[in-house]
């Protein structure tokens, strides 16, 4: 059975379509890493301080740790990435 041009995706529009998820999860995961860690962090950090008040900002301490543990998160999870490419030393 033949298909129509309509039918059947070209090539080129499944690459152009993988490539876009893959940017799209990319910019997904750098948002998460970047903007909603920290300031989840920031956020605990404002509860803290009207729970325990004292000297140290509660709220500027979880954004530098929300901020750091997102860029590990993320540098993470771009080795695995990087090292899922590759081909095993078996093929």
């Amino acid at each position: 059975m033949k298909y129509s041009t309509t039918d059947e995706p070209e090539l080129s529009d499944l690459s152009a379509k993988a490539k876009n998820s893959r940017l799209s999860t990319f910019l997904g995961k750098v948002a998460l890493s970047v903007i909603a860690a920290p300031l989840g962090g920031y956020l605990l950090g404002l509860l803290l301080e009207r729970l325990w008040p004292g000297e140290i900002s509660w709220s500027l301490t979880l954004l530098l740790l929300g901020l750091i543990v997102g860029l590990i998160y993320l540098w993470l999870w771009m080795k695995r990435d990087r090292w899922a490419d590759r081909p095993s030393l078996g093929e």
